[in-house]
């Protein structure tokens, strides 16, 4: 997962309801137009996160990108009425939120144990090499003493 997808997604897993106002307004914008929510539909087309919205779908059922990033952008413009390229938003409308879905409970916590395995991994390798070098020094010594009687 790319580092912007996966701040978005810890962002939105930190805090349990998360705005599309809000979250906008925290994002790293480059383009400052809808361009910068193509990560955010990514994240909901994939089943990460889902959306109180309007959620655009093509006839086939997946998810509309293009029009679903404009929503996001209009969303973004404030709190009164807003258009951006056809796509309207009333200003008495409240925020729609973002929420985690399963596959961003499971993503999370596969992280978590992936984690917890290497930390173990790490500390038993570390306590292997103390150990071996305990033993090898002792048997040094011992062997040392051998010779010299």
């Amino acid at each position: 997962m790319k580092r912007s997808h996966h701040e978005i997604l810890k962002h939105i897993f930190d805090n349990d309801d998360v705005g599309i106002k809000e979250l906008s307004s925290i994002m790293v914008r480059k383009h400052n137009d809808h361009r910068d929510f193509y990560a955010l539909a990514a994240l909901i087309d994939a089943g990460y996160i889902g959306f109180t919205g309007p959620i655009f779908n093509k006839e086939d059922g997946a998810l509309d990108t293009y029009q679903q990033v404009r929503l996001f952008q209009a969303y973004s413009q404030g709190d009164e009425n807003q258009t951006y390229e056809e796509i309207m938003i009333l200003g008495e409308n409240e925020d729609s939120y973002l929420y985690v879905a399963a596959k961003a409970i499971e993503y999370f916590h596969t992280r978590d144990e992936l984690r917890k395995g290497w930390i173990l991994t790490a500390v038993l390798a570390f306590i292997s090499a103390v150990i071996s070098g305990v033993i090898i020094s002792r048997l040094t010594v011992t062997a040392i003493e051998v010779i010299a009687k």
